[in-house]
């Protein structure tokens, strides 16, 4: 409302000059009565003494006006800008008035009145209008990036423009640049050039960056349950669209990382579900029928058995849930040593019974790592060896290199070629080991991978002349003093 007022008090007072010229009549054909009639000198002169306050006022007024419903203080300010730029706008296209109407009396009006119309006026309110917008705040205290590039674009424009004008006018002659037509190219042509090319940045910022807002508003929809949405990439090439590409390859990892923990958690409840339903099954028989147990030792310790397997599974299932299994590792580990004495423990168990047991660890095997779940990964190896064996399980452990190679060889019937890569997936038992009473939950051999993969080496399956033969390497390490 400032800016139209003000663009409005202009094109006024140019009407009125261009009336008041033609009133009072055609120009005369000799050049000497031509220079020496002041046409409008009065319009002028009333313009320059008081004129400019009036049509100030009359801006602020609209300013104060169109505040109605703010807060009093809001009007005020809205009102008190409008003046202030206004009148110091007019004051400078007065002095214009005056100076132009000294030197071409017989051509001020039209002068006036064709730039007043195509550039004082709108100009004028345009810059009105900025001003009070600005000192309103502009809709918030801290700019966002748009308005801060805009802002440092227009600031940097308008400077240059300033310097451009003022070297011109030192440049050149008085009566090219100088007096009131430099003022007016200072007070209007810079700032309207930085109002200008500000508002030119802000477009094209925004625009550029409706990607990253359509990016925004995306994610922001995406939940757990919606995890296969995607953000859209534009097709520009520029960081915004690898911003993008990044944003749908994390949004891939995610999806896939849900997944898997939902499978898993299924499948563990699948693999509880089970023992506990019988656990829960025998309680319940031996309590309401207590005169059919024969024998309540035997059944406390079928039962406490039952619960031993579970706790085994939970432990399992908790040491795969926690990442326990890749606690931190630091301590030099002599897997040779290691290997001899769980192959000395497990001669004596009942897993093994039945099967010769041979460790080969002719020298020292150092590894940096972690003992205790080093020990768990040859458990682990062990145990599954044991399981399958037809007689003979084999540990050997030594040096390859820059490696330490860790393998356990059965004899028992193998792993197919297509099963390799499958018996480390959780709870994965090949048909096989389906049929065996003993069989186990399918969490050992990835517990076993995750605990080599963390010390820095592999678990793989490779080719043996019979049975399984499982190799897990790892980085060597010094063998410590002492």
């Amino acid at each position: 409302m400032s800016g139209l007022a003000a663009a409005l008090v202009v094109a006024a007072a140019v009407i009125w000059l261009e009336v008041e010229d033609r009133a009072v009549g055609p120009l005369p054909w000799v050049i000497p009565e031509v220079i020496s009639t002041d046409r409008v000198g009065p319009q002028i002169a009333f313009l320059a003494r008081s004129g400019f306050l009036w049509g100030a006022v009359a801006v602020g007024a609209a300013g104060w006006f169109a505040g109605h419903g703010h807060l009093r203080t809001v009007r005020l300010r809205a009102a008190a800008m409008a003046f202030l730029t206004s009148g110091a706008l007019l004051f400078t296209y007065t002095r214009w008035l005056v100076h132009e109407n000294t030197r071409q009396p017989w051509l001020v009006a039209k002068e006036a009145y064709r730039w007043g119309l195509m550039f004082i006026g709108p100009s004028t309110g345009l810059l009105t209008a900025a001003a009070v917008w600005a000192a309103l705040g502009g809709g918030a205290v801290r700019l966002p990036y748009r308005g801060r590039t805009a802002l440092v674009a227009g600031a940097a424009t308008g400077a240059l423009f300033a310097a451009a004008l003022e070297v011109m006018r030192r440049a050149q002659p008085d009566y090219l640049l100088g007096g009131p037509a430099y003022w007016i190219a200072q007070t209007t042509g810079a700032p309207l050039v930085a109002l200008l090319t500000g508002m030119l940045v802000h477009f094209t910022a925004t625009r550029s960056l409706r990607p990253v807002e359509a990016i925004r508003r995306e994610l922001a929809d995406i939940t757990g349950q919606s995890l296969d949405r995607r953000v859209p990439v534009p097709p520009t090439g520029d960081v915004i669209a690898r911003l993008a590409v990044t944003t749908n390859d994390t949004l891939d990892r995610l999806e896939q990382a849900s997944a898997r923990q939902q499978q898993f958690v299924a499948d563990a409840a699948h693999e509880l579900r089970s023992p506990l339903a019988a656990l829960r099954a025998q309680l319940e028989t031996a309590l309401r029928h207590p005169d059919s147990v024969t024998d309540w030792p035997e059944a406390v310790a079928e039962a406490a058995a039952d619960v031993v397997r579970l706790q085994t599974l939970a432990d399992d299932l908790l040491l795969l849930a926690s990442h326990r299994a890749t606690a931190p590792a630091g301590e030099p580990v002599d897997l040779a040593a290691l290997a001899e004495d769980l192959v000395r423990e497990y001669r004596h168990l009942p897993d093994a019974k039945g099967l010769d047991l041979r460790c080969e660890a002719p020298e020292v095997a150092v590894v940096l790592g972690n003992s205790t779940r080093l020990e768990r990964l040859l458990r682990n190896l062990l145990a599954n060896a044991c399981r399958h064996a037809g007689s003979r399980v084999t540990l050997t452990a030594g040096l390859d290199g820059p490696s330490v190679v860790l393998a356990v060889t059965d004899d028992g019937p193998g792993i197919p070629l297509k099963d390799r890569a499958r018996v480390f997936e959780r709870f994965t038992r090949l048909d096989a080991s389906r049929t065996r009473v003993s069989g186990g939950a399918g969490l050992g051999l990835p517990i076993a991978r995750d605990i080599a993969t963390h010390h820095g080496g592999t678990l793989t399956v490779e080719d043996s002349a019979r049975g399984a033969r499982l190799v897990a390497r790892f980085p060597a390490c010094a063998r410590p003093s002492g």
